[in-house]
């Protein structure tokens, strides 16, 4: 289905198979993905709680993108202000990760790793958060699951999936990963590729795995990029402050990591987007 044809079911009130099938998996994968948050929340170790649950949440975001109207884009909405109370303790984990990276690399000598670990400090959240998040994931599960009661996946299953996700492979490919804010709203638009396609994958017999995979690595990219924004600050406000020397090493070897991220992702940001929205969207004509 080209991208500029009409969402408009045909006369009788029919929809054409492929497309039917195309929404049926929607509305089954929006409620599988709020099983999963549902899982994270009752998983006993905090950390992965929250890390399993944000990612969920991304994945129930990207979904519900697909579809139109005002329902979903509260669900969004609601979704993305649960997903912000969790992300202190993610945060930290991020940093955690940004710093075993450059020790990968061989960037730092061991007094600066080690400095910089007990700088960002625990990745645990107190007994305190850890209870609250799982409050906050399980009040939006109630809400998120009357919304698809109500009508969301009735909606979910008469939507264009195909037109929906041609919209976002078109923001996806009009990214520009330059400066840090545009990196970062790149990675966004990745994500939601990467799991628009994860639906296909999963609901037509792996059509679409492939392409999931490339979205996923070049997430990674992105997402280790931006771990270092995440973990630039913290060592810049540590208290008590790292010494001159330390913090003065870390920068660098945090910028000489950015720019061989930021590389990488470009050439497969470029692979990954070379075709037009509607050529991309020919590719899945028989399923959309």
């Amino acid at each position: 289905m080209d991208a500029a044809s009409s969402s408009a079911p045909p006369a009788g009130g029919d929809l054409p198979p492929a497309r039917d099938a195309a929404g049926q998996a929607l509305a089954r994968a929006l409620w599988a993905t709020l099983d999963a948050v549902e899982q994270a929340a009752g998983d006993a170790d905090a950390v992965e709680m929250v890390h399993d649950a944000r990612k969920a949440m991304k994945q129930y975001r990207a979904l519900l993108r697909l579809v139109p109207g005002a329902a979903a884009r509260a669900a969004r909405q609601d979704t993305a202000a649960v997903a912000r109370e969790l992300s202190g303790s993610r945060d930290r984990a991020a940093a955690r990760e940004a710093i075993q990276i450059l020790e990968e690399e061989g960037l730092l000598l061991a007094c600066d790793f080690a400095d910089a670990v007990a700088a960002i400090g625990s990745d645990a959240p107190e007994d305190a958060d850890a209870q609250g998040h799982r409050e906050a994931l399980l009040a939006f599960l109630a809400r998120a699951r009357m919304a698809l009661e109500t009508g969301l996946a009735a909606q979910a299953e008469a939507a264009d999936v195909g037109r929906g996700i041609a919209r976002a492979y078109r923001k996806g490919r009009q990214a520009v990963l330059d400066a840090p804010p545009d990196m970062h709203e790149g990675r966004k638009q990745v994500v939601i590729h990467r799991y628009q396609m994860s639906l296909l994958a999963e609901a037509f017999a792996g059509r679409a795995r492939k392409r999931a995979v490339r979205a996923q690595k070049l997430r990674d990219l992105l997402g280790a990029y931006q771990d270092m924004e995440i973990l630039r600050p913290m060592l810049r406000a540590a208290v008590p402050p790292l010494g001159t020397g330390t913090l003065e090493r870390l920068e660098v070897a945090m910028a000489r990591e950015q720019k061989r991220l930021k590389k990488r992702a470009a050439s497969a940001h470029a692979a990954l987007y070379r075709r037009r929205a509607g050529a991309f969207l020919r590719k899945y004509r028989d399923i959309l």
